[in-house]
């Protein structure tokens, strides 16, 4: 028996008409496009997972690297990460400019040789803020002098070992620095057409815009592999469960600390002829009348006040006014 079809069927049937268009347009379109050869040199070989991992290791030496140039060139210098990338280690040599102050790492239990890059505008820069300069744009395209390496030399190191106690959370690495370079001919830490993961940073010393560049090659990541891929997640939990754990102890110790309370009665001055010249029975006048209120200091800090009066036959104070203002003056 042949039934009409209700509004609900109908809205369904027209529904499904115009998604099987669709399909087929898309499927049309997916034919028309134009088809591309998969390199299998530049494969992606780095997981989400290892550079999610490497982020955070970078993120974390970014803020170091920051602290350390501030404190060291006195100029306010921001750092932040701006990419992490594979490329081929042709494509990433050609890219580098010229002047560029290249460091040829070694990084165990990393295998194989690793290399950080400086950009002319990062180094001169370095070299203008040590020496006397008031860091202003210069020639960033003359050769660098002996005495400029030595400098420069000793500021990698100390990179080196920010990126030790950047990656001390995930696993302990030794950075050493096995040769410096100017020129990328002698760069060559593998095969042209190696992968690599290139981790820029970019580095703002005051005005001056400037790049780090870390390369590390896919065969340097293969033995630690694993292990970025399964630290992130326990990472974060093992973060989280030490420092609550860390702040139930210091709360344990702070509450068993002891700390001196002292009640000012008064304060006033007097010359030194009269102090030395006092004698028992004299009277000393102080500046605080009978109704003040009297000051409580917590170490050096004047947190509390309170009215002076008696219980079970000894001096007390009653409290009567937490001074707000004064913690927050204090910190």
């Amino acid at each position: 028996m042949n039934e009409l079809l209700t509004q609900f069927e109908i809205d369904e049937l027209l529904a499904s008409i115009q998604e099987g268009t669709t399909e087929t347009t898309d499927l049309s379109a997916a034919e028309n496009s134009e088809v591309r050869s998969y390199d299998f040199r530049t494969a992606k070989r780095v997981s989400r997972d290892q550079i999610k991992t490497l982020h955070l290791i970078y993120e974390n030496y970014s803020m170091l690297l920051s602290t350390y140039l501030t404190g060291t060139l006195g100029f306010v210098c921001d750092t932040s990460i701006v990419s992490i990338e594979e490329q081929s280690y042709i494509e990433f040599l050609n890219s580098v400019t010229a002047s560029s102050v290249l460091a040829i790492l070694k990084m165990p239990p990393l295998k194989g040789p690793l290399l950080l890059r400086l950009s002319p505008e990062l180094s001169y820069s370095i070299l203008d803020s040590l020496l006397g300069g008031m860091n202003s744009p210069g020639d960033s395209h003359r050769l660098f002098t002996e005495i400029d390496l030595v400098i420069l030399e000793k500021i990698i190191r100390h990179f080196l070992l920010l990126n030790n106690e950047a990656w001390e959370k995930i696993l302990p690495v030794n950075t050493l620095l096995e040769g410096l370079e100017t020129s990328v001919q002698f760069a060559q830490i593998v095969p042209p057409a190696e992968t690599i993961l290139i981790i820029t940073l970019s580095i703002r010393i005051m005005n001056n815009d400037a790049l780090v560049n870390l390369c590390i090659p896919y065969p340097a990541i293969e033995p630690i592999a694993k292990e970025l891929n399964t630290r992130l997640i326990a990472f974060g939990q093992n973060e989280k469960t030490k420092i609550d754990q860390h702040q139930e102890e210091i709360l344990s110790r702070l509450h068993s600390t002891q700390v001196t309370l002292k009640a000012i009665l008064s304060e006033t001055t007097i010359r030194v002829e009269d102090l030395m010249n006092l004698q028992v029975g004299d009277v000393v006048q102080l500046d605080n009348k009978l109704n003040d209120l009297i000051r409580i200091e917590i170490g050096h800090i004047s947190r509390l006040s309170g009215i002076l009066g008696e219980k079970s036959n000894h001096y007390a104070i009653k409290l009567t006014q937490i001074n707000d203002a004064e913690d927050d003056n204090n910190g």
